[in-house]
């Protein structure tokens, strides 16, 4: 009786932590990177139902100056939030999820910098 007790509770946990996984899986994700003199970034954008999950990473090359990517959260053309992740002579990931406003964000600007240069390297609409 044990023996079935603790394989149903098995079998249940094995299901509920791969329906766990589908979902977390079927978020739609939009990929962003480039490379500028002096450094780069890249990485990943989650689209979920209010917030965006960034992942990814900002590299610095060796020299002066330091690396800075920017990310601005826009509801139609509301800029609600930024954020900025920089790097100097290194290469570092980062990650977090950003808190959207109802209906969610409809794009996030992403710009890479180096010094006192700073170009958009990409405008990503919502995925859904």
């Amino acid at each position: 009786m044990k023996r079935i007790a603790v394989s149903l509770a098995v079998s249940a946990v094995a299901v509920l932590g791969g329906a766990g996984a589908a979902s977390a899986a079927g978020y739609p994700t939009s990929n962003f990177g480039d490379d500028i003199i002096g450094g780069a970034a890249g990485g990943t954008l989650t689209w979920y139902n209010r917030s965006v999950g960034v992942s990814g990473y900002v590299r610095d090359d060796a020299g002066s100056g330091s690396t800075t990517v920017t990310f601005e959260f826009r509801q139609a053309g509301t800029l609600f939030d930024v954020q900025t992740r920089s790097a100097l002579n290194d290469y570092k990931t980062f990650g977090w999820t950003e808190p959207g406003p109802s209906g969610g964000f409809s794009k996030v600007d992403i710009y890479l910098g180096h010094g006192n240069s700073r170009i958009l390297i990409a405008s990503v609409p919502r995925k859904v």
